[in-house]
């Protein structure tokens, strides 16, 4: 009954995740690629290459959105479907918008402790010992839930959740003062696992409609990241930068506001080989962050992540999931989580 249609033989992901859509009531597609429901989900167990298989290992994940990981687990992959608040008024996606214009219209998707706890459970059947995780917090609605992550991994892993506070650069109209001294409160409230600030940086992708639109929103990103680099200068943070088509200007930025010894983590960087080398060269107290994509049919292939890759020293990079993004193989296709560090390290090894 659960027999995979010919037209996505070969796809990975069949069935991997939950459909929002069923969740809500508004798909009835007996042909739908995600699960409708516990039943079809078909996740694989979590387990380690055969490489790593009977030996003894430490691992951790640098740089996810765990929050993101557990909501994608129990509501689907669009979790955020009339849920997360649309940060662009005016909005311009219209009608077709998946995110909540209004509050009357804004659909509850809790996370309880109970989820939190399943999750671990899983981790812990991964052989190997985890050593802990990031969750990037980069959106002030985000700000409570991750305080509450904290005290979840304080109950059910040792308190190996760590936190990064700092406002994505998609939505970096929002860090306003107070929005800055609610963040610092927030990483006070962490005590020893508020960590790093971040992630923020420039995306040039995500927001080029509205630089095309107004080219001002260009320059208010960049002043907007230069702020949070001289924050976490000041507060003597490791610094995590997200660069997505602006690696020029992410480098001018960073050159200007953060001293050379200053720790940062240019998090699951894909870019060109020139700036990996001058960011390497000019910040020696710096990584980078490969992710999960570094697996994807790897071997022998050359440019972007497999070049980057290659390139990074050992003491120079970071294994991160920015999960639920980019899950490596075999679990391409399922939402990405800390426990997928082992295999994004096999795939990091091959190209090696």
């Amino acid at each position: 009954e659960l027999g995979t249609p010919q037209v996505y033989v070969g796809m990975p992901g069949y069935k991997a995740c939950l459909c929002t859509y069923f969740f809500v009531g508004e798909c009835s597609d007996e042909m739908c690629f995600n699960a409708h429901g516990e039943l079809e989900l078909r996740r694989l167990p979590p387990g380690v290459p055969r490489s790593l298989a009977g030996t003894s290992f430490a691992y951790s994940d640098s740089h996810c959105h765990l929050d993101h990981v557990l909501l994608s687990r129990k509501y689907g992959t669009y979790w955020f479907y009339n849920h997360q608040r649309c940060k662009r008024l005016p909005c311009i996606y219209g009608s077709g918008c998946m995110f909540v214009h209004r509050p009357e219209d804004q659909q509850p998707r809790p996370l309880e402790s109970a989820d939190f706890e399943a999750w671990a459970k899983e981790l812990k059947a991964v052989s190997g010992s985890f050593a802990g995780c990031v969750h990037s917090c980069c959106d002030v609605d985000e700000i409570d839930l991750a305080l509450r992550l904290v005290q979840w991994g304080r109950e059910f892993l040792d308190g190996k959740i760590y936190v990064a506070f700092g406002i994505h650069p998609t939505n970096f109209e929002e860090f306003t003062d107070e929005v800055e001294d609610r963040l610092l409160h927030a990483l006070e409230q962490c005590g020893r696992q508020g960590v790093a600030w971040g992630e923020c940086g420039l995306d040039y992708c995500r927001r080029a409609k509205d630089i095309e639109d107004d080219p001002s929103v260009r320059d208010r990103m960049k002043e907007a990241f230069a702020r949070q680099a001289r924050l976490a200068v000041l507060r003597g943070l490791p610094l995590v930068v997200h660069s997505r088509d602006a690696e020029d200007d992410t480098l001018e930025v960073l050159m200007r506001t953060v001293p050379p010894t200053h720790p940062m983590h240019l998090h699951s960087f894909m870019g060109s080989i020139p700036t990996l080398e001058r960011f390497l060269h000019s910040f020696p107290a710096s990584c980078v962050g490969v992710a999960g994509a570094v697996s994807y049919d790897a071997v022998g292939s050359d440019g972007g992540l497999f070049d980057v890759a290659r390139t990074l020293p050992l003491d120079r990079l970071l294994l991160e999931t920015d999960g639920p993004y980019m899950a490596p193989n075999p679990y391409r296709g399922e939402e990405s989580h800390p426990g997928h560090i082992p295999w994004i390290a096999e795939g990091l090894a091959r190209l090696k």
